[in-house]
């Protein structure tokens, strides 16, 4: 499971002063499902992937990523975790993830807005179809 709690990251710009890429996003994703995080250029989305892989700190907030904190145990934190090119992996709940597999017909004839719902914190995730 992956949670997200009031992520915040601040970056400092000489030109432009501080710059907030990542504001207050809380989440979570239950293993199982799958999600998509969706916005605009600029709107932070790689950013939040990069705190949660602990390739960057959060500058306040936390997450988890298979029960590690990403702040306090970020060598305990999953490499493979939401990659497409992982090979399948044991979760800590004991299943088993899977990259999706779908021709591009499929997708062309599924778009991803029909899939997902915009909840309070302006995070996305996965809903069945109507």
């Amino acid at each position: 499971m992956i949670e997200a709690r009031s992520l915040t990251k601040l970056f400092s710009d000489k030109k432009r002063g501080q710059i907030r890429a990542v504001d207050g996003v809380s989440f979570t994703c239950r293993p199982g499902q799958i999600y998509g995080l969706l916005g605009a250029n600029g709107a932070g989305k790689t950013t939040t992937l990069r705190l949660l892989a602990t390739l960057l700190q959060p500058t306040s907030g936390g997450a988890t990523v298979a029960g590690f904190d990403v702040r306090t145990q970020p060598e305990k934190v999953p490499s493979t975790a939401g990659s497409p090119r992982a090979r399948p992996s044991p979760t800590s709940a004991g299943s088993t993830v899977f990259p999706p597999r779908r021709s591009p017909s499929a997708r062309a004839s599924s778009p991803a807005s029909s899939h997902c719902t915009n909840s309070s914190t302006g995070a996305w995730r996965s809903s069945p179809p109507a």
